[in-house]
């Protein structure tokens, strides 16, 4: 009746004899057939059945949706409330609202308005908690807006202000969403004194904020335990691993094509940078500079709890941020309940994130439900695919485009290759053809090139489609038992036994003695 479920063995209740299913509260079977509401004093309620298509009406006290069940409504007004709420002891004033200084007051009668806490207007009439001594109205739910809090956009604590004051005359965007702030409303500025605001409701979204309200509760020391103890000037022991590290210069060519960086998971001879390696005996561990200095705890833009950087799991982890699968270090989060997991890749991602490929910063502003196509890919996103906007222009990308490195090193080349986006116009009139497939070059998608040798090759040919697995067994809920991935460092390229090609990518899988070029073949394989 009030769409909970009700249970005639565990809850007094009745039941009717004739249908089968149709339980009743005893509370709710009772409830009179009309009623008069402090929430709507010119006209009595009736009970009522809602219709189906009635079910996703807002209940006008608490802006919930209806759903289905038994409700009270206005005859005259189009004035739902829930069972429930009808029953509950109304509200009519509130003395100490955290999102105001003075007593709230309720006018029952629904009405467009914008809130004062919030800044918007919503769709439908509804009840605004209005201050006497200085006529604001606020929505119910923005009366317990909390005072101070911590997001994952922003390294310092946050305040709400009613009215916060700008340190400078220039526009001021939202934080998160990116959208002008009107500082007539209420809205959370960073509480050390940055030039940094957020919309309310932006700021408390469920993938930005905690959900902790941290007024009167002492600031916890920044964790700046170092990810390594420097030894000497090229020397330093990782927290990851037993023995010490030895720097590798950057212009070094002592680099054995078939290792992995163990943390990014990147093939090393593609890499321009320096590494450190190991240099005991039988130990191949190896890890880009820019890899060694992650953070072993940081606050990520797309996640509302801490994460903690681990290096070792018992199998292969899948990235929540760009769904792909990681071998190397990944990031999880520091609550238990939570099962968020990102490599270290996507994690390095900040924002406004700056792109080879365009000229203006990106951001991430949103969940969107119609997600967006890659500019870089043109595959479209999804839920296990984010991407980050431009707020200049409609250009999109995801972050397995985002995270591909922007200039590499290439066997065949002298020079770097370089990260090039789609859409160029093919020189001379002819076709592009990629140096390692031979095949042609789709000139709408991102591809690697070097200008001066008019090299050209696809992104997958170049850093292989599994981009983040190196060698090593591993398990996968799609593959019954183990598989190997080996370096595809071979003279003859072996053939895939699934799409029957030459394997090209820099990985290649092993299963029951077969090869499998992709991990996309080795699960759609019945051996």
């Amino acid at each position: 009746m009030c769409s909970r479920e009700a249970d005639s063995s565990t809850i007094e209740g009745y039941r009717c004899r004739t249908c089968v299913y149709a339980n009743f509260h005893k509370e709710c079977a009772e409830s009179p057939m009309e009623m008069k509401h402090p929430y709507h004093p010119p006209h009595p309620l009736s009970l009522r059945l809602l219709a189906l298509h009635e079910a996703s009406e807002i209940c006008s006290c608490c802006r919930e949706e209806l759903g289905r069940g038994f409700v009270y409504q206005c005859p005259i007004c189009k004035f739902f409330i829930h069972l429930l709420c009808a029953k509950k002891p109304p509200v009519l004033e509130v003395d100490k609202p955290k999102s105001h200084d003075h007593k709230l007051v309720l006018l029952p009668k629904p009405r467009p308005f914008t809130c004062d806490a919030c800044g918007l207007l919503l769709d439908s009439p509804s009840f605004p908690w209005a201050c006497l001594e200085c006529g604001v109205m606020i929505h119910r739910g923005c009366i317990d807006l909390p005072r101070v809090i911590r997001i994952c956009r922003h390294h310092h604590r946050l305040r709400y202000n009613s009215s916060p004051s700008r340190a400078h005359e220039s526009s001021w965007s939202c934080g998160v969403c990116r959208k002008v702030v009107d500082n007539n409303y209420g809205a959370y500025s960073c509480s050390r004194g940055c030039d940094y605001v957020v919309h309310s409701k932006c700021a408390t979204r469920e993938d930005v904020w905690d959900g902790k309200d941290l007024e009167g509760v002492p600031e916890e020391p920044e964790d700046a335990e170092p990810p390594f103890e420097v030894i000497d000037e090229k020397t330093i022991h990782h927290f990851s691993h037993g023995h010490h590290l030895k720097l590798n210069e950057e212009d070094d060519e002592r680099f054995d094509r078939g290792k992995h960086c163990r943390a990014c998971a990147l093939p090393i001879c593609i890499h321009l940078g320096n590494t450190y390696c190991c240099r005991e005996c039988d130990c191949d561990f190896i890890i880009h500079e820019t890899c060694a200095n992650l953070p072993r705890k940081m606050w990520y833009m797309l996640h509302a709890h801490r994460l903690e950087l681990h290096t070792t799991k018992l199998e292969n982890s899948s990235c929540d941020v760009c769904g792909r699968l990681s071998s190397g270090f990944i990031y999880k989060c520091s609550e238990e309940v939570c099962r968020f997991e990102i490599d270290v890749n996507c994690a390095s991602v900040s924002e406004p994130f700056n792109h080879i490929t365009h000229p203006h910063p990106l951001f991430s502003t949103s969940i969107s439900k119609h997600y967006q196509t890659c500019s870089g890919c043109k595959e479209p996103g999804s839920y296990y695919r984010k991407t980050m906007q431009c707020i200049e222009c409609e250009f999109v990308l995801c972050f397995r485009c985002i995270t591909l490195p922007s200039k590499m090193k290439y066997k065949q080349d002298r020079h770097p290759l370089v990260l090039e986006s789609g859409g160029g116009e093919e020189t001379g009139g002819e076709s592009w053809w990629c140096e390692i497939c031979e095949r042609r070059m789709d000139k709408e998608v991102m591809y690697y090139t070097c200008d001066g040798c008019c090299v050209t090759v696809h992104v997958d040919c170049v850093v292989g489609e599994d981009v983040h697995m190196m060698p090593g067994l591993y398990s996968d809920e799609w593959v019954k038992g183990e598989f190997e991935a080996a370096a595809n460092v071979g003279c003859c390229r072996p053939f895939c036994h699934r799409c029957e090609m030459r394997c090209p990518f820099p990985i290649v899988f092993k299963k029951n003695d077969l090869h499998l070029c992709t991990l996309r073949c080795l699960r759609g394989f019945r051996s």
